[in-house]
């Protein structure tokens, strides 16, 4: 009986043994599957994130390569030589105007033309350039009335352009997308007509295992797709206009651009990678040996990939995905616990000049391909124990743990050296002026948060004194107390007569080296402070009302100028630049003309200049207040040319005469192909405009001889004067016309 319990017993135990037993296999199979599909799904999501991102970068650059193509077309067909051809009789001259005028999209979309052409309203072509050929009467076309962009553009309205379904052209017999407009003049009317070779679309954005690809919406042809296979099938039926699937073995994240009234185009935008496999479950089974240990296994390999993803995003939040540096996360932690442990700190702040113009003009790309290149040669330059750190979209900084001002300044010096020699990105060599602030803790600060900022302050002041590198000084940092102190003494300067100046610099004609006219700039002599440049207080007066009594100073004194040199017998054009506070008051075009009226000064000798970006802060209320100048006889120039961010159908709108082209471009276009190539760009287009430019920043006879070259009608820099009282102006100009009397008397 006792031997019969303890069996009875012992078999209970075994299945109590037994249940706990598998109890706990089963919990830590649950566990084991729920970790993994938790891993799986959180590395799904941010796959389908990363796709999500790259497709609107790519949904964007698509669009505004569109958008580039109909604007280059419209200021094509806007070009007087197409209307001039109408006016009977039609010569070869006329033919041959043509054929340069269609030759010269290449050097507005370079590398994606494949054929260019203007075609009567019957259908016959005109002219028809070919990778810069002009056809011949023999090789042009007849039955262009065939073609499916003909007659959906004759019914566009004027200045409008119409974007066809892409198909084969019979010259390149490449996929294409044409780009079509009308002229209409003499009772005539005719199309500009280019196309662009589909496999010229750059599907930028795309790397390691991330491919793109342009699918017909309506057939599912694939058209363009940066790895061969990477959409295996037309996305399903019903798919919409946005989403993300799984299709062949790859994980798809798609958008649509419908057709327009201007554009034919029905096609889908999708990014894609390698879909995560759905069998990483398999194989677990309740009840053996084997089972444990593949599910101790599983969470061994559960837990490596969670650790990683979980390192993953710690590293995330703080280093930079770009570049691989610190963050300013990091970076703000390190020096806290630097401060926190008594020991001295030194922070470097360095930004890039014009990054954002590298951005605008050159693409996205471009700039990512500097800012790694600038961490590159930063990395490799910074002393040991130093960290390096991006900490804004152009910002780089340096920690020196330990360090002092000096030693801090040595650094500095060092590597801006490093960044000094040119960058190449692609095929353009680009300069990048660096600007540097230094600040030390503890006594500059004895936290992060306040050594960086004035870190910033000492930047900010070097970028405005273009002094390269900067150290704090208390008091002299740009915080709210400082810009109010600022405002303050603006203020009473503008109700003094002897602080604020105006200091007139020469614009010299190339063909004759005549002087064309002066600039106006604007000098302030503080009492205490001594001479403070503009770009310390005119930024900050342009969010105040004291920009508009500033420009009112700057307008009466040059005015008042201009009257005293037409009494002697000078006729010479004022140029004054102004804010965009000005071009947003519709009573501004009253207060100047009843300014020159006052002075008895001709509208024509005052020329005021406006950049691109001030424009474009609210176009239709400024160009408002530019026509009404313009009818009143004043000229109109686009100053900083090259650095703004306005469309080329916006630039032709402006009622402007004169286009002035950034000092940065004309001094860099001697040791830079891509500077170079921006002012030959926009000398060639300021007059297909109709304008006269001007070349900014000249400051020796090799850029001299350069811009005539070029075409350039007037140079402006230190070359010939650098700005100066009206009195040294004077004499500069008596001087200026007795060596050309002297050298005409020479040549005769």
């Amino acid at each position: 009986m006792a031997a019969t319990l303890g069996s009875r017993k012992r078999k209970i135990d075994r299945t109590v043994r037994m249940t706990v037993f598998l109890i706990g296999v089963l919990v830590l199979i649950s566990s084991v599957v729920t970790s993994v599909l938790a891993v799986r799904r959180g590395r799904v999501d941010a796959q389908d994130h990363a796709l999500d991102v790259t497709l609107g970068r790519q949904v964007e650059a698509l669009q505004n390569y569109f958008e580039r193509a109909r604007a280059i077309d419209a200021v094509l067909a806007d070009n007087p030589v197409f209307s001039d051809y109408y006016a009977a009789p039609a010569t070869p001259a006329k033919l041959r105007r043509v054929n340069e005028a269609l030759g010269y999209l290449e050097t507005l979309f370079p590398g994606r033309i494949g054929e260019a052409c203007f075609i009567d309203s019957s259908g016959t072509e005109i002219a028809r350039v070919v990778d810069s050929t002009p056809a011949g009467p023999d090789d042009l076309s007849r039955d262009e009335d065939d073609n499916a962009f003909f007659a959906p553009t004759l019914a566009l309205e004027p200045g409008q352009v119409y974007q066809a379904k892409e198909y084969e052209s019979t010259d390149t017999h490449n996929a294409v997308i044409s780009n079509s407009t009308t002229v209409r003049a003499a009772g005539h009317t005719g199309i500009v007509h280019f196309e662009i070779a589909l496999d010229s679309f750059r599907m930028a954005g795309t790397t390691g295992s991330i491919a793109a690809s342009i699918v017909d919406a309506q057939t599912g042809h694939v058209l363009v797709d940066t790895r061969t296979g990477s959409i295996p099938a037309a996305l399903p039926p019903g798919a919409g206009d946005h989403g993300v699937t799984t299709l062949g073995g790859r994980r798809i994240a798609y958008q649509r651009i419908h057709a327009t009234r201007g554009n034919a185009n029905d096609w889908y935008l999708a990014v894609s990678a390698p879909a995560f496999g759905r069998g990483w479950t398999h194989g677990l089974s309740i009840g053996s040996l084997a089972l444990l240990l593949g599910a101790l296994l599983i969470i061994l390999i559960s837990a490596v990939s969670g650790w990683r993803y979980l390192t993953a995003v710690r590293r995330s939040a703080t280093y930079d995905r770009l570049t691989g540096l610190p963050n300013r996360t990091l970076l703000a932690d390190r020096l806290g616990a630097a401060l926190d442990g008594g020991q001295r700190a030194a922070v470097l702040l360095f930004d890039l000049q014009g990054f954002k113009d590298v951005n605008d003009l050159l693409g996205t790309r471009h700039g990512d391909l500097l800012l790694t290149q600038v961490a590159r040669r930063l990395s490799a330059a910074v002393p040991s124990g130093a960290l390096l750190a991006r900490v804004g979209a152009d910002d780089f900084a340096v920690l020196l743990p330990g360090g002092d001002l000096a030693g801090a300044h040595r650094v500095a010096d060092d590597l801006l050296q490093v960044l000094r020699p040119a960058f190449t990105l692609g095929d353009v060599s680009l300069d990048v002026e660096v600007s540097a602030g230094i600040a030390a803790g503890p006594g500059h600060g004895d936290d992060a948060e306040t050594l960086l900022r004035h870190a910033g302050s000492a930047l900010q002041l070097a970028t405005e004194q273009a002094t390269g590198v900067h150290e704090y000084e208390p008091g002299q940092d740009a915080d709210p107390a400082h810009r109010l102190q600022l405002l303050a003494d603006l203020r009473r300067a503008l109700d003094t007569d002897d602080q604020l100046t105006v200091h007139y610099q020469p614009k010299i004609e190339l063909d004759g080296e005549r002087v064309a006219g002066v600039e106006a700039l604007i000098r302030w002599e503080h009492p205490d402070r001594g001479r403070i440049p503009p770009d310390s207080f005119i930024p900050i007066a342009e969010t105040t009302s004291l920009i508009h009594p500033l420009t009112t100073r700057v307008l009466e004194i040059a005015v008042r100028q201009a009257a005293a040199w037409r009494r002697d017998g000078r006729l010479l054009p004022v140029a004054v630049n102004l804010s965009t506070r000005c071009l947003l008051n519709p009573s501004f075009p009253d207060q100047i003309f009843q300014l020159l009226r006052s002075y008895d000064v001709p509208a024509a000798v005052l020329e005021l200049e406006v950049t691109e970006s001030l424009v474009m802060t609210d176009p239709e209320r400024c160009l408002a207040v530019l026509h009404a100048l313009h009818a009143g006889g004043i000229r109109l120039s686009v100053d900083d040319f090259g650095t703004g961010h306005s469309s080329m159908s916006y630039l032709q709108r402006l009622p402007v005469d004169e286009l002035k082209i950034d000092k940065s471009f004309v001094q860099g276009m001697a040791t830079s192909h891509g500077d170079a190539v921006l002012v030959r760009t926009a000398v060639s287009l300021g007059h297909n405009l109709g304008l006269s430019v001007v070349a900014e920043g000249v400051e020796d006879a090799t850029a001299v001889a350069a811009l005539r070259e070029l075409g350039c009608d007037i140079a402006q820099g230190y070359h010939y004067a650098r700005p100066m009282p009206a009195a040294d102006f004077d004499r500069w100009h008596a001087a200026f016309l007795g060596k050309q009397a002297a050298d005409l008397q020479v040549a005769q």
